[in-house]
């Protein structure tokens, strides 16, 4: 019986070697494939995007799944960034693991084509449309030129800058200070009058202003450079 067993243990290794190669080793390009086919089933983002997966550990070694693998997150929505993405075995021999996926997302934007200063006013002459990652950026970023076009800038900005909607105010059409024409228009009649604005102004906005005729305080709505209006 001892003399045996050699030859015993050598059958018994046979068998269990010739069990794996049958059953054989997950691939890691495999996982990916389906890593990458959930993501684009999962993703939620606007125009042109990119994967990029973490390669797994190449000591990592799983067992061939008889069924297709199962891929999950912890959130049901793909997002611009990196994702922690799992992938798992539900049968035989069963397994999980998770795999990191960096996802970038391009999309066209408004650029500057040369810098701006503090206060400068936006013109087309300033912008250009370019293809971007936008991966790390705030969900304002300027798409139309007109979003910005007319526009002041809050702070300097250079050569190659994203405009973003935060980079933008309405421009100051009224000073505190300036003489304006106070218009008030009827469906019958129109008058204007001199003023002196009490205050800043921007297109569209409610300001104070005097009447300097009878030294009343108005309200009324800057309608451009010079000119508000006003409805009774």
């Amino acid at each position: 019986m001892i003399k045996n067993t050699p030859r015993i243990l050598a059958l018994a290794l046979f068998f269990l070697a010739t069990a794996h190669a049958e059953q054989g080793s997950q691939s890691h390009e495999s996982i990916a494939e389906a890593v990458k086919s959930y993501i684009a089933q999962n993703i939620n983002l606007q125009g042109e995007y990119e994967v990029s997966l973490v390669p797994l550990d190449s000591r990592l070694n799983m067992p061939q799944c008889a069924e297709p693998l199962e891929v999950f997150t912890t959130n049901a929505i793909i997002k611009a960034g990196r994702s922690t993405i799992g992938v798992r075995c539900n049968v035989g021999k069963k397994w999980s693991i998770f795999t990191s996926a960096i996802i970038k997302t391009y999309q066209m934007v408004a650029v500057l084509a040369q810098p701006v200063q503090r206060g400068e006013i936006i013109t087309r002459h300033h912008l250009t449309i370019e293809k971007r990652d936008v991966s790390n950026l705030r969900e304002d970023f300027v798409t139309q030129i007109e979003q910005a076009e007319n526009k002041q800038v809050t702070r300097q900005l250079n050569t190659g800058t994203i405009l973003s909607l935060s980079h933008l105010v309405e421009p100051k059409l009224i000073k505190r200070g300036d003489k304006v024409v106070i218009s008030t228009t009827k469906s019958d009649f129109s008058i204007k009058m001199s003023g002196v604005a009490m205050m800043d102004g921007t297109r569209g906005q409610l300001i104070t202003v005097k009447n300097q005729t009878s030294g009343r305080i108005i309200n009324a709505t800057v309608v451009e450079p010079g000119l508000v209006s006003v409805n009774y």
